[in-house]
């Protein structure tokens, strides 16, 4: 397994699926603060392009990630069955817009695989591809679909600099 895999090889892991676009994705679900509405966030300047904004989650300011963008995939369009899941990542937490929250389920630990190489870095947001019956669901990393603290502080250290 990658060490980006937040559970040990080998055991069960409980997970929650969603949609983005076409395609399922999942994420520990002791990951998962809680399911939400969409909020219009509040929009705030030099946020990478997959930061929709911020959000108020009581008394907790938190950005939202548009994780269409975050994923390649484009700007996510509004729809009615869109809603934001709370994740945490340590002490960080933040809300993935998504298209859609599909299940929870548990996963057998001989289901989950590390993600095939593809080139010379595999993406760091692929933690590893659950394969069942119905076909393959992509585990994210949490850890790393959260824009880290040091590299934004870094970047806007830099960018105070050079104004």
């Amino acid at each position: 397994m990658t060490s980006n895999v937040a559970y040990k090889t080998g055991e069960a892991l409980q997970v929650l699926s969603f949609e983005v676009g076409t395609q399922t994705y999942c994420v520990p679900v002791n990951s998962v603060r809680e399911i939400r509405g969409v909020t219009p966030p509040t929009q705030l300047p030099d946020a990478p392009p997959y930061v929709r904004g911020v959000i108020n989650l009581r008394g907790q300011v938190m950005p939202v990630i548009d994780l269409s963008a975050r994923l390649g995939k484009g700007v996510a369009l509004d729809g009615p069955r869109q809603v934001i899941i709370v994740i945490e990542s340590g002490p960080d937490v933040a809300g993935l817009l998504v298209d859609a929250v599909c299940d929870s389920f548990i996963v057998n630990g001989d289901q989950i695989n590390p993600p095939p190489q593809m080139g010379e870095e595999n993406s760091p947001l692929v933690s590893a591809v659950i394969t069942s019956d119905t076909g393959m669901t992509v585990l994210l990393s949490v850890s790393h679909i959260i824009p880290e603290r040091a590299n934004a502080a870094a970047a806007a250290a830099a960018a105070a600099l050079a104004a």
